[in-house]
């Protein structure tokens, strides 16, 4: 078995593995999922507030109608000439009004406290505007800063993952499977040598039998790490 090829393809597809996890913690992709949520975060945020505020629309409308009601039963009060009318009519009549103007008084608070809230939701919209605004302004400039990042290591990537096509051509099957297997995993080394009776990757002690078969098959998985162990 020819473990100096796949040891070969290994170190140079290391430095292609770091160049992927440079792209993948890169601080500008970060920053820009960062700025991407706060985007998602507004935009439903900003839709609750819209559907709050018609809610309250649609109650002031309500109120605003009921305060006519009572102000017209209170007008066609007062247009009614009490002198033709017994006492005990025109004490009727002003309890009524009084009880109408209580009916005022509390829909003129409800109003009032309905505007009030009104107020504070549309406060509410401006800022998770100005926050979505803010965000979507940040997440463009960290977003061309990463693709920048992206574009400054193209040719290079593109090389070494021409090279890797090319040496893989002259690997044998079986271990170039088994290497492809881990490295989509991001297992990284993937080949790692036997190190006294541990693996060099995780420092795991083997037992005696996986020794053994390590001997006679040149390679093996480790189990607890899943990189591939080989004897020199």
């Amino acid at each position: 078995m020819d473990i100096k090829s796949i040891l070969s393809y290994q170190e140079l597809d290391s430095e292609l593995f770091k160049i992927e996890k440079q792209l993948r913690e890169n601080i500008n992709k970060k920053n820009a999922n960062v700025m991407r949520e706060n985007m998602k975060n507004a935009q439903a945020r900003s839709i609750k507030l819209e559907e709050k505020a018609s809610e309250l629309l649609a109650d002031i409308d309500k109120v605003k109608k009921q305060f006519k009601i009572q102000q017209d039963k209170i007008e066609q009060l007062l247009s009614q000439d009490i002198n033709s009318l017994e006492k005990e009519e025109v004490d009727k009549l002003l309890s009524l009004k009084d009880k109408l103007s209580q009916n005022l008084n509390i829909l003129d608070k409800n109003l009032s406290s309905l505007a009030e809230s009104m107020n504070l939701v549309l406060s509410d919209f401006n800022k998770t505007i100005k926050t979505f605004n803010s965000a979507k302004e940040q997440y463009s400039k960290f977003k061309e800063n990463y693709d920048s990042d992206v574009k400054s290591v193209e040719q290079r990537k593109a090389k070494i993952e021409s090279e890797l096509k090319n040496l893989a051509k002259k690997i044998e099957p079986k271990l170039i499977e088994a290497y492809e297997k881990r490295r989509k995993e991001n297992i990284f080394p993937v080949f790692v040598e036997l190190k006294g009776h541990s693996c060099g990757g995780c420092h795991m002690e083997l037992p005696y039998a996986n020794i053994a078969k390590l001997e006679s098959d040149g390679i093996l998985s480790c189990e607890h790490c899943h990189r591939v162990i080989y004897k020199i």
